[in-house]
Protein backbone atom coordinates (compact mmCIF):
# COMPACT_ATOMS: atom_id res chain seq x y z
CA UNK A 1 0.00 0.00 0.00
CA UNK A 2 1.34 3.32 -1.00
CA UNK A 3 1.06 5.83 2.19
CA UNK A 4 -2.13 7.27 3.05
CA UNK A 5 -1.95 11.14 1.62
CA UNK A 6 0.52 10.24 -0.99
CA UNK A 7 0.00 12.62 -3.72
CA UNK A 8 -0.79 15.34 -1.36
CA UNK A 9 0.26 18.77 -1.39
CA UNK A 10 0.20 20.59 1.56
CA UNK A 11 1.67 24.51 1.37
CA UNK A 12 1.80 25.91 5.01
CA UNK A 13 1.90 29.51 5.97
CA UNK A 14 1.96 28.84 9.60
CA UNK A 15 4.20 29.52 12.72
CA UNK A 16 5.08 28.39 15.96
CA UNK A 17 3.72 25.35 17.07
CA UNK A 18 0.02 24.15 16.87
CA UNK A 19 -0.60 24.52 13.01
CA UNK A 20 2.46 23.40 11.76
CA UNK A 21 2.67 20.03 13.82
CA UNK A 22 -0.45 18.92 12.41
CA UNK A 23 1.09 19.10 8.96
CA UNK A 24 4.39 17.34 10.29
CA UNK A 25 1.47 14.65 10.81
CA UNK A 26 0.12 14.64 7.35
CA UNK A 27 4.23 14.70 6.41
CA UNK A 28 4.08 11.49 8.25
CA UNK A 29 1.55 9.69 6.35
CA UNK A 30 3.62 10.69 2.84
CA UNK A 31 1.95 14.80 2.01
CA UNK A 32 4.72 16.79 0.57
CA UNK A 33 4.63 19.58 2.55
CA UNK A 34 5.94 23.25 1.64
CA UNK A 35 6.74 25.68 4.57
CA UNK A 36 6.77 29.04 3.90
CA UNK A 37 8.83 30.81 6.23
CA UNK A 38 8.97 34.81 6.44
CA UNK A 39 12.19 36.28 5.44
CA UNK A 40 14.95 34.79 8.88
CA UNK A 41 12.90 32.08 9.01
CA UNK A 42 9.90 31.04 11.55
CA UNK A 43 10.72 32.77 14.66
CA UNK A 44 10.00 29.53 16.75
CA UNK A 45 13.83 28.13 15.89
CA UNK A 46 16.27 28.30 18.29
CA UNK A 47 13.18 29.63 20.56
CA UNK A 48 12.20 26.38 22.67
CA UNK A 49 14.29 24.43 25.14
CA UNK A 50 17.65 23.02 23.93
CA UNK A 51 18.81 19.57 24.30
CA UNK A 52 22.24 19.53 26.37
CA UNK A 53 24.58 18.15 23.80
CA UNK A 54 28.42 17.60 24.12
CA UNK A 55 30.62 20.28 23.53
CA UNK A 56 31.30 21.04 20.21
CA UNK A 57 28.15 18.84 18.80
CA UNK A 58 25.53 20.32 16.67
CA UNK A 59 22.53 21.07 18.53
CA UNK A 60 19.73 20.04 16.41
CA UNK A 61 16.74 22.10 18.23
CA UNK A 62 14.75 18.98 18.96
CA UNK A 63 11.69 20.69 19.27
CA UNK A 64 11.65 22.35 15.86
CA UNK A 65 12.57 18.82 14.45
CA UNK A 66 9.30 17.86 16.30
CA UNK A 67 7.24 20.20 14.62
CA UNK A 68 8.92 20.79 11.38
CA UNK A 69 10.19 17.09 10.47
CA UNK A 70 9.96 15.65 6.89
CA UNK A 71 9.06 19.08 5.40
CA UNK A 72 10.64 21.57 2.72
CA UNK A 73 11.18 25.40 3.80
CA UNK A 74 11.00 27.91 1.40
CA UNK A 75 11.99 31.75 2.55
CA UNK A 76 9.15 34.17 1.19
CA UNK A 77 8.31 38.21 1.54
CA UNK A 78 4.44 38.27 1.65
CA UNK A 79 4.80 42.00 2.33
CA UNK A 80 5.80 42.46 -1.31
CA UNK A 81 3.50 42.01 -4.06
CA UNK A 82 5.65 40.14 -5.87
CA UNK A 83 6.58 37.35 -2.83
CA UNK A 84 2.40 37.07 -2.24
CA UNK A 85 1.90 36.65 -6.00
CA UNK A 86 4.48 33.60 -5.66
CA UNK A 87 2.20 32.48 -2.63
CA UNK A 88 -0.60 32.41 -4.92
CA UNK A 89 1.19 30.57 -7.43
CA UNK A 90 1.98 27.60 -4.78
CA UNK A 91 -1.31 27.92 -3.36
CA UNK A 92 -2.81 27.00 -7.13
CA UNK A 93 -0.35 23.88 -7.11
CA UNK A 94 -1.34 22.48 -3.98
CA UNK A 95 -4.37 20.17 -2.72
CA UNK A 96 -4.12 21.50 1.03
CA UNK A 97 -3.39 25.19 2.71
CA UNK A 98 -2.66 25.68 6.44
CA UNK A 99 -2.32 29.17 7.80
CA UNK A 100 -2.66 30.39 11.25
CA UNK A 101 -2.42 33.94 9.74
CA UNK A 102 -4.75 36.27 11.75
CA UNK A 103 -7.22 37.74 8.90
CA UNK A 104 -5.88 41.15 8.57
CA UNK A 105 -2.92 39.14 7.29
CA UNK A 106 -4.39 37.02 5.06
CA UNK A 107 -6.13 39.86 3.30
CA UNK A 108 -3.38 42.31 3.21
CA UNK A 109 -1.69 39.35 1.46
CA UNK A 110 -4.29 38.22 -0.76
CA UNK A 111 -4.66 35.11 0.68
CA UNK A 112 -8.06 35.47 2.50
CA UNK A 113 -10.18 31.93 2.44
CA UNK A 114 -12.56 33.45 -0.73
CA UNK A 115 -8.99 34.60 -2.90
CA UNK A 116 -7.43 30.98 -2.11
CA UNK A 117 -10.73 29.16 -3.43
CA UNK A 118 -10.98 31.64 -6.13
CA UNK A 119 -7.70 30.40 -7.34
CA UNK A 120 -8.18 26.62 -6.74
CA UNK A 121 -12.28 25.45 -6.21
CA UNK A 122 -11.07 21.91 -5.14
CA UNK A 123 -8.77 23.10 -2.63
CA UNK A 124 -8.96 22.22 0.97
CA UNK A 125 -8.14 25.77 3.51
CA UNK A 126 -6.99 25.16 7.55
CA UNK A 127 -7.03 27.76 9.44
CA UNK A 128 -6.04 27.60 13.20
CA UNK A 129 -6.49 30.73 15.47
CA UNK A 130 -5.94 31.48 19.32
CA UNK A 131 -9.73 32.57 19.63
CA UNK A 132 -11.75 31.00 16.08
CA UNK A 133 -13.27 32.66 13.27
CA UNK A 134 -16.46 34.48 14.33
CA UNK A 135 -16.88 36.91 17.09
CA UNK A 136 -15.34 40.19 18.06
CA UNK A 137 -11.60 39.00 19.04
CA UNK A 138 -10.52 37.21 15.53
CA UNK A 139 -7.73 39.42 15.50
CA UNK A 140 -6.88 38.87 18.61
CA UNK A 141 -3.47 37.02 18.76
CA UNK A 142 -3.38 33.75 21.19
CA UNK A 143 -0.98 31.61 22.25
CA UNK A 144 -1.56 27.88 24.42
CA UNK A 145 -0.82 29.71 27.65
CA UNK A 146 -3.53 32.52 27.28
CA UNK A 147 -6.17 31.12 24.40
CA UNK A 148 -5.91 27.48 25.34
CA UNK A 149 -5.10 27.27 29.85
CA UNK A 150 -6.43 30.43 30.41
CA UNK A 151 -9.62 31.59 28.56
CA UNK A 152 -10.95 28.27 28.44
CA UNK A 153 -11.34 28.16 32.67
CA UNK A 154 -8.63 24.94 32.33
CA UNK A 155 -6.14 27.39 34.50
CA UNK A 156 -9.50 27.88 36.64
CA UNK A 157 -10.76 24.11 36.97
CA UNK A 158 -6.94 23.42 37.94
CA UNK A 159 -6.37 25.96 40.63
CA UNK A 160 -7.98 24.98 44.16
CA UNK A 161 -9.84 28.09 46.03
CA UNK A 162 -7.48 30.47 46.78
CA UNK A 163 -4.34 28.60 45.11
CA UNK A 164 -2.14 29.77 42.60
CA UNK A 165 -2.51 28.80 38.79
CA UNK A 166 -0.61 26.35 37.83
CA UNK A 167 2.02 26.51 34.67
CA UNK A 168 1.48 24.72 31.56
CA UNK A 169 4.32 23.08 29.45
CA UNK A 170 5.86 24.20 26.33
CA UNK A 171 3.59 23.62 23.64
CA UNK A 172 0.99 21.56 25.32
CA UNK A 173 -2.38 22.97 24.26
CA UNK A 174 -0.52 23.75 21.03
CA UNK A 175 -0.33 19.99 20.38
CA UNK A 176 -3.63 18.82 21.52
CA UNK A 177 -5.32 21.84 18.93
CA UNK A 178 -3.09 20.11 16.70
CA UNK A 179 -4.71 17.02 17.30
CA UNK A 180 -8.24 18.65 16.45
CA UNK A 181 -6.69 20.46 13.69
CA UNK A 182 -5.51 17.44 11.79
CA UNK A 183 -8.72 15.53 12.37
CA UNK A 184 -10.45 18.57 10.70
CA UNK A 185 -7.72 18.85 7.70
CA UNK A 186 -8.54 15.35 7.13
CA UNK A 187 -12.33 15.94 7.21
CA UNK A 188 -12.28 18.49 4.79
CA UNK A 189 -9.78 16.19 2.41
CA UNK A 190 -12.86 13.54 2.74
CA UNK A 191 -15.48 15.72 1.79
CA UNK A 192 -13.93 16.92 -1.18
CA UNK A 193 -12.94 13.66 -2.48
CA UNK A 194 -16.88 13.07 -1.91
CA UNK A 195 -18.02 16.33 -3.74
CA UNK A 196 -15.09 17.38 -5.65
CA UNK A 197 -15.72 21.24 -4.14
CA UNK A 198 -13.16 23.21 -1.96
CA UNK A 199 -13.67 22.82 1.81
CA UNK A 200 -12.76 25.63 4.96
CA UNK A 201 -12.13 23.99 8.11
CA UNK A 202 -10.84 25.77 10.68
CA UNK A 203 -9.46 25.19 14.69
CA UNK A 204 -9.20 27.14 17.29
CA UNK A 205 -6.90 26.97 20.50
CA UNK A 206 -9.95 28.02 22.61
CA UNK A 207 -12.48 26.09 20.91
CA UNK A 208 -10.36 22.72 21.63
CA UNK A 209 -9.56 23.38 25.43
CA UNK A 210 -12.95 23.82 25.78
CA UNK A 211 -13.51 20.09 24.38
CA UNK A 212 -10.79 19.19 26.51
CA UNK A 213 -12.80 19.96 29.74
CA UNK A 214 -15.92 18.97 28.21
CA UNK A 215 -16.55 17.44 31.69
CA UNK A 216 -16.34 20.23 34.07
CA UNK A 217 -17.51 22.55 31.27
CA UNK A 218 -20.90 20.48 30.94
CA UNK A 219 -21.91 20.87 34.12
CA UNK A 220 -20.73 24.60 34.61
CA UNK A 221 -23.03 25.23 31.69
CA UNK A 222 -26.63 23.44 33.38
CA UNK A 223 -25.94 25.09 36.95
CA UNK A 224 -23.43 27.85 36.20
CA UNK A 225 -21.07 27.08 38.92
CA UNK A 226 -17.38 27.20 38.79
CA UNK A 227 -15.37 24.00 39.01
CA UNK A 228 -12.20 23.56 40.57
CA UNK A 229 -9.25 21.84 41.77
CA UNK A 230 -10.07 20.07 45.53
CA UNK A 231 -7.29 20.21 48.04
CA UNK A 232 -5.65 16.74 48.47
CA UNK A 233 -7.06 17.00 52.08
CA UNK A 234 -11.00 17.48 50.17
CA UNK A 235 -10.57 15.06 47.75
CA UNK A 236 -13.37 12.48 46.97
CA UNK A 237 -11.49 9.35 47.88
CA UNK A 238 -8.26 7.86 49.12
CA UNK A 239 -8.17 5.93 46.19
CA UNK A 240 -7.93 8.61 43.67
CA UNK A 241 -4.94 10.78 44.59
CA UNK A 242 -0.75 10.35 44.80
CA UNK A 243 1.04 9.07 47.44
CA UNK A 244 4.95 9.16 48.17
CA UNK A 245 7.17 6.06 48.60
CA UNK A 246 9.85 5.76 50.46
CA UNK A 247 12.07 6.02 47.52
CA UNK A 248 10.41 9.61 46.90
CA UNK A 249 8.70 7.97 44.16
CA UNK A 250 4.78 8.92 43.72
CA UNK A 251 2.12 6.19 42.95
CA UNK A 252 -1.01 7.96 41.63
CA UNK A 253 -4.41 5.56 41.99
CA UNK A 254 -7.55 6.21 40.06
CA UNK A 255 -10.24 3.39 41.51
CA UNK A 256 -13.82 4.30 41.81
CA UNK A 257 -15.46 3.56 45.13
CA UNK A 258 -17.07 0.63 43.88
CA UNK A 259 -17.48 -2.68 44.76
CA UNK A 260 -14.60 -4.36 46.39
CA UNK A 261 -12.06 -1.55 45.47
CA UNK A 262 -11.29 -0.48 49.16
CA UNK A 263 -10.75 -4.07 50.12
CA UNK A 264 -8.54 -4.56 47.50
CA UNK A 265 -6.59 -1.08 48.44
CA UNK A 266 -6.28 -1.43 51.60
CA UNK A 267 -4.77 -5.52 51.32
CA UNK A 268 -2.53 -4.41 48.14
CA UNK A 269 -0.97 -1.46 50.77
CA UNK A 270 -0.97 -4.00 53.96
CA UNK A 271 -3.60 -2.00 55.83
CA UNK A 272 -6.51 -4.67 56.06
CA UNK A 273 -7.06 -2.91 59.62
CA UNK A 274 -8.81 0.29 58.09
CA UNK A 275 -11.49 -2.41 57.06
CA UNK A 276 -12.73 -2.91 60.40
CA UNK A 277 -12.58 0.64 61.25
CA UNK A 278 -16.13 1.87 62.27
CA UNK A 279 -14.99 5.29 60.54
CA UNK A 280 -14.20 4.20 57.10
CA UNK A 281 -16.96 1.60 56.42
CA UNK A 282 -18.44 3.37 53.24
CA UNK A 283 -17.60 5.72 50.98
CA UNK A 284 -19.17 8.76 52.78
CA UNK A 285 -17.61 7.90 55.58
CA UNK A 286 -14.08 7.60 53.91
CA UNK A 287 -15.02 11.09 52.78
CA UNK A 288 -16.00 13.26 55.54
CA UNK A 289 -12.43 11.40 57.25
CA UNK A 290 -10.61 12.06 54.38
CA UNK A 291 -7.70 13.93 56.29
CA UNK A 292 -6.87 11.79 59.03
CA UNK A 293 -7.11 8.63 56.18
CA UNK A 294 -4.90 10.18 53.89
CA UNK A 295 -2.75 11.09 56.69
CA UNK A 296 -2.53 7.28 57.85
CA UNK A 297 -2.04 6.20 54.22
CA UNK A 298 0.95 8.71 53.44
CA UNK A 299 2.58 7.03 56.41
CA UNK A 300 2.05 3.72 55.38
CA UNK A 301 3.21 3.75 51.92
CA UNK A 302 6.30 6.29 52.69
CA UNK A 303 7.14 3.39 55.04
CA UNK A 304 8.48 1.14 51.32
CA UNK A 305 9.92 1.97 48.13
CA UNK A 306 7.89 1.92 45.16
CA UNK A 307 9.19 -1.45 43.78
CA UNK A 308 7.89 -3.08 47.24
CA UNK A 309 4.69 -1.41 46.29
CA UNK A 310 3.96 -1.74 42.81
CA UNK A 311 3.56 -5.90 42.84
CA UNK A 312 1.12 -5.90 45.29
CA UNK A 313 -0.53 -2.82 43.69
CA UNK A 314 -1.22 -5.97 40.70
CA UNK A 315 -1.65 -8.59 42.71
CA UNK A 316 -5.04 -6.88 44.05
CA UNK A 317 -5.96 -5.48 40.82
CA UNK A 318 -5.31 -1.68 41.80
CA UNK A 319 -5.31 0.43 38.84
CA UNK A 320 -2.88 2.54 39.90
CA UNK A 321 0.88 4.28 37.68
CA UNK A 322 3.87 6.05 38.45
CA UNK A 323 4.12 9.60 37.93
CA UNK A 324 7.27 9.56 35.95
CA UNK A 325 9.30 12.43 34.77
CA UNK A 326 10.22 12.86 31.26
CA UNK A 327 13.45 11.26 31.41
CA UNK A 328 11.28 8.42 32.92
CA UNK A 329 8.73 8.63 30.85
CA UNK A 330 11.03 8.19 27.79
CA UNK A 331 12.53 4.84 29.05
CA UNK A 332 9.55 3.34 30.14
CA UNK A 333 9.16 -0.17 28.38
CA UNK A 334 5.48 0.78 28.21
CA UNK A 335 5.42 3.99 26.50
CA UNK A 336 8.23 2.35 24.07
CA UNK A 337 5.87 -0.66 23.47
CA UNK A 338 3.04 1.50 22.10
CA UNK A 339 5.78 3.25 19.84
CA UNK A 340 5.32 6.81 20.53
CA UNK A 341 9.08 7.38 19.46
CA UNK A 342 10.76 7.59 16.10
CA UNK A 343 14.60 8.01 14.75
CA UNK A 344 15.14 11.58 13.31
CA UNK A 345 18.63 10.59 10.78
CA UNK A 346 20.12 14.56 11.08
CA UNK A 347 22.65 15.12 8.26
CA UNK A 348 24.76 17.23 10.77
CA UNK A 349 23.58 15.92 14.64
CA UNK A 350 22.97 12.05 12.93
CA UNK A 351 20.55 10.14 15.21
CA UNK A 352 18.14 11.14 17.69
CA UNK A 353 14.85 10.34 18.69
CA UNK A 354 11.66 12.39 18.84
CA UNK A 355 8.13 11.69 19.56
CA UNK A 356 6.03 9.64 16.75
CA UNK A 357 2.23 10.82 15.63
CA UNK A 358 -0.05 9.35 18.46
CA UNK A 359 -1.92 6.83 16.17
CA UNK A 360 -1.15 3.56 14.36
CA UNK A 361 -2.21 2.19 11.20
CA UNK A 362 -1.62 -1.39 11.35
CA UNK A 363 -2.37 -2.26 7.37
CA UNK A 364 0.01 1.32 6.25
CA UNK A 365 3.93 -0.01 7.29
CA UNK A 366 4.92 3.09 5.36
CA UNK A 367 3.49 5.88 7.72
CA UNK A 368 5.87 7.29 10.08
CA UNK A 369 8.85 10.36 10.51
CA UNK A 370 10.09 11.05 6.70
CA UNK A 371 13.48 13.33 7.38
CA UNK A 372 14.64 15.80 9.70
CA UNK A 373 12.90 19.37 9.74
CA UNK A 374 14.15 21.45 6.77
CA UNK A 375 16.92 24.81 7.08
CA UNK A 376 15.13 27.86 6.95
CA UNK A 377 14.68 28.02 2.91
CA UNK A 378 16.51 25.10 2.18
CA UNK A 379 14.33 24.13 -0.85
CA UNK A 380 13.42 27.78 -1.83
CA UNK A 381 15.45 27.44 -5.04
CA UNK A 382 14.13 23.49 -5.65
CA UNK A 383 10.41 24.76 -5.23
CA UNK A 384 10.66 27.45 -7.22
CA UNK A 385 12.35 26.16 -10.27
CA UNK A 386 10.79 22.69 -10.06
CA UNK A 387 7.53 23.19 -9.06
CA UNK A 388 6.94 27.32 -10.36
CA UNK A 389 9.26 26.69 -13.36
CA UNK A 390 11.04 30.00 -12.65
CA UNK A 391 14.71 30.10 -14.17
CA UNK A 392 17.73 30.68 -12.14
CA UNK A 393 17.83 34.06 -13.44
CA UNK A 394 14.05 35.08 -12.00
CA UNK A 395 15.39 33.50 -9.11
CA UNK A 396 18.59 35.01 -8.81
CA UNK A 397 16.55 38.34 -9.35
CA UNK A 398 14.05 37.76 -6.42
CA UNK A 399 16.62 36.69 -4.01
CA UNK A 400 18.52 40.07 -4.90
CA UNK A 401 15.32 42.24 -4.22
CA UNK A 402 14.76 40.41 -0.92
CA UNK A 403 11.55 39.05 -1.85
CA UNK A 404 13.31 35.60 -1.33
CA UNK A 405 15.94 33.81 0.31
CA UNK A 406 17.83 30.26 0.34
CA UNK A 407 19.79 29.07 3.05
Amino acid sequence: MTSPLEGIRVVEFANFAAAPSAVAIMADLGAEVIKVEAIGGDPIRGLMKQAKVPEGAHNPDVAFQFINRGKQSIQLNLEDPDGSAIARRLVAASDVVVMNLLPERRDRFGLGTDDLLALKPDLVVGVLSGYGEVGDEIDRPGYDVTAFFSRSGLYGASTPPGGVPPHARPGQGDHTTSLAFFGAIMAGLRARDVTGEGQIVESSLLRTATWTIAIDMATSLVDGRPNTERPRDSGLSPMLEAFECADGRWLHFTMPDTGDAWERFCKAIEREDLLDNPDYQTGRQRFRAMRALLADIDDTLKSQPSDYWMPRLDEYRCIWAPINDTAQAAQDPQVRATGAFETIHHPEAGEFETIAAPFRMHNSPDVGVRGPAPRAGEHTAAVLGDLLGLDESEITDLTERGIVAAE
